[in-house]
């Protein structure tokens, strides 16, 4: 419980700053994303406040924050804490991201992640969603990132 608090105290100051990377913030979201299995009720809300911060700050934040950030919530939905499509929905946005690192994990992380849920049978729900999702980013304004989705379609 000291931990999360720490961690909103921290996040709050970067929300006012967030070019500004506070110390140890990134471990302290790697912890918590380690640990929110054994503490759904109290991290409840800790996924939804990473992928906050990622949509609202992308841009801004240091590359290797930025890095952080996608890990955790890769590894939280590794544990079934938070939906495959929500995630795979804020990876293909954080293509816009002009940080090329982040886009070769995202792109390596969403093509093993889609393999992943049809490995055993096809989870055509899933699919579908993900399909128009993908369709829709092949129409955005910014190019890497409709080439990107292209190219994730291409290796699908």
């Amino acid at each position: 419980m000291q931990q999360y608090r720490h961690y909103q105290s921290i996040r709050e100051i970067m929300r006012l700053k967030p070019s500004q990377q506070p110390d140890k913030f990134g471990e302290m979201v790697m912890f918590l994303a380690q640990v929110s299995q054994c503490f759904p009720k109290v991290l409840a809300a800790f996924s939804d406040d990473v992928m906050g911060l990622l949509t609202e700050y992308a841009e801004v934040l240091d590359p290797e924050l930025r890095q952080t950030l996608c890990r955790a919530l890769f590894l939280m939905r590794n544990k079934g804490l938070v939906s495959s499509s929500t995630v795979l929905a804020l990876c293909f946005k954080l293509f816009r991201c002009p940080d090329k690192q982040l886009r070769t994990m995202l792109y390596k992380s969403i093509v093993s992640d889609i393999q992943q849920l049809n490995r055993k049978h096809k989870n055509n729900a899933v699919n579908r969603s993900l399909q128009n999702f993908m369709y829709s980013m092949l129409n955005d304004t910014n190019a890497v990132a409709a080439k990107k989705s292209l190219d994730v379609m291409i290796e699908l």
